[in-house]
């Protein structure tokens, strides 16, 4: 494939250029602070933190140090990824560039660690729809009820309508190093849900996605913003009695403890991008650059038959957890349901998202 190329909240929509302007130092610090740095040093850190996250380009494969930040645990597919990917760039090197992964949020939100990339704090993480407060295109990586299969997803990657995306994310400050597939979601519940009846009146827990929180509101649900973190309590107690994510989310949070049914509504069908940033890339030598670009190419081809050999064991890890399989559902029924407040949403959003949308409909479906 030759390319370059989770769960998380929709970000401020804000420039890239008013962003260091405004609140660089303040996102230093804070990224610093949130790697472990005391209140005493970073301050004095901050500097020298940033010049080691950005390499000046006059040092020819002088010694560089990414930090590479993960949501997830190393046992997560993403975190066994992440540590390949190091092992191949620090041989590839020898010695000259070493990758530091830092998993399970241990340097702050995926927010937090997209502000560090960008004044220099931390070098690499990962991101994909919730990246639109950057990129509104951001938006499609996990577009609603576009793709109907892993394939699909991958199809648009690789098409003109993905590499538009990508260039995007670099406009922005982030370079794509490869993407990394993710499952369908799911919706859990209680009691079966076969159609869109089924829904009407029923308290959904919602990351906060605007676009995913308005469709479920138009099918009927009464949705609540609730953090992930807060999500298993949420569902025991009774504020919420559904909640949706990919299969390995619901099987890491334990979801089948307080959930019966896992509804295979297969609604959002979505990518996730391996990002380095365009300053730290800037900086590298034109050696170590071939390195990342050849390992990123080996990355994808690793990431893609990895996802597939495995794509089936979460689900069949529920199964086991004593979750039952809802397989009757009328995903026509629901998705027409939504769809209007689909197409409301994207024509409201800059970048004439709604007319890609139908392209990669189209492209799904050809």
């Amino acid at each position: 494939n030759g390319m370059l190329a989770k769960e998380g909240t929709n970000m401020k929509k804000i420039s890239r250029r008013s962003f260091l302007t405004v609140v660089g130092a303040a996102a230093a610090t804070a990224a610093l602070t949130a790697c472990g740095g005391s209140s005493s040093s970073t301050a004095a850190s901050t500097s020298s933190a940033a010049s080691t996250a950005a390499p000046t380009a006059t040092a020819s494969n002088a010694s560089v140090v990414l930090k590479f930040d993960l949501t997830v645990s190393l046992e997560h597919p993403w975190g066994l990824a992440a540590t390949e990917f190091k092992n191949r760039i620090e041989e590839k090197s020898g010695g000259s560039m070493t990758v530091e992964i830092y998993p399970s949020s241990t340097s702050g939100s995926e927010a937090d660690s997209l502000a560090g990339m960008l004044v220099g704090t931390t070098s690499m993480t990962m991101s994909g729809g919730s990246f639109n407060g950057y990129a509104p295109s951001a938006t499609l990586l996990e577009a609603p009820w576009a793709y109907n299969s892993e394939e699909d997803v991958q199809a648009m990657c690789e098409s003109d309508i993905g590499k538009g995306i990508m260039q995007d994310f670099e406009d922005a400050g982030f370079k794509v190093l490869w993407y990394q597939l993710r499952g369908p979601r799911e919706l859990t519940s209680n009691v079966p849900i076969n159609k869109a009846s089924d829904l009407q009146g029923r308290k959904m827990r919602m990351s906060g996605n605007v676009l995913h929180n308005s469709m479920w509101t138009a099918a009927g649900a009464i949705t609540s913003a609730i953090a992930l973190s807060e999500t298993f309590n949420a569902l025991s107690q009774g504020v919420v009695e559904m909640q949706e994510n990919p299969y390995d989310m619901i099987y890491d949070n334990s979801f089948y403890e307080v959930q019966k049914y896992v509804n295979q509504t297969d609604h959002v069908y979505s990518t996730i991008f391996n990002l380095l940033s365009v300053d730290i890339w800037n900086g590298l030598s034109e050696d170590q650059q071939n390195i990342i670009t050849e390992t990123s190419n080996e990355m994808q081809d690793w990431t893609n038959e990895y996802y597939f050999a495995h794509k089936d064991e979460y689900l069949d890890k529920l199964k086991e957890a004593g979750m039952q399989v809802n397989e009757d559902v009328d995903r026509d029924d629901i998705k027409n349901a939504m769809m209007p407040a689909i197409e409301e949403f994207l024509k409201s959003q800059p970048g004439d998202l709604w007319t890609t949308y139908q392209a990669i409909y189209d492209l799904s479906n050809s």
